[in-house]
């Protein structure tokens, strides 16, 4: 990627390294779907900016983190309908605000970007049948993602994010020179 002019070299970094997180997103969400993001990290929030662009204002756009301090800077950016702090280790909590939250619709995209073991779980339990989780936590355990939604008989599809797509540099920036 070319280094930018209008950014700090940190800033530009920094978003380069997550880069393909938010251009996944922006590729798999549509208009009117729900989407939640676990975990409100640096690609978290930019994910949380992609999403709302994605799914626009018919979309929601729903944010878990188990930091009141990461919830409240989510909360701040405006990007998510609602943000709860919560632990994302704990599927039945996530099943049941996700659950509340879309009135028992669930998401039709769940993205774990969470930098812990055990979400994977709750990611899969937050999205609806036939909806898809992209796990780009780097702490996933695959194995636990396929076989927790086999146990569960959920037929959703799980996706991995290997950091790369085509674009995502030149994308990032102009997410963040829009937000």
């Amino acid at each position: 990627a070319k280094m930018p002019d209008d950014f700090p070299e940190e800033v530009a970094l920094a978003a380069f390294d997550v880069a393909g997180a938010p251009a996944s997103v922006k590729r798999r969400a549509g208009p009117g779907q729900t989407v939640v993001v676990i975990g409100t990290g640096k690609a978290g929030l930019l994910c949380l900016a992609a999403a709302r662009d994605a799914v626009g204002p018919a979309g929601k756009v729903l944010a878990v983190d188990p930091s009141e301090a990461a919830s409240g800077r989510a909360r701040g950016l405006g990007y998510a309908d609602a943000v709860f702090t919560i632990d994302a280790t704990d599927p039945i909590a996530i099943h049941s605000v996700v659950q509340d939250a879309t009135r028992g619709r669930l998401a039709d995209l769940v993205v774990n970007a969470v930098n812990a073991p055990g979400t994977e779980v709750s990611s899969v339990l937050a999205a609806r049948d036939e909806g898809s989780v992209l796990f780009f936590g780097m702490a996933t355990s695959f194995a636990a993602a396929a076989l927790g939604a086999e146990g569960l008989a959920h037929p959703g599809t799980l996706l991995i994010g290997n950091g790369y797509v085509p674009g995502h540099a030149e994308e990032v920036l102009d997410l963040l020179r829009r937000h």
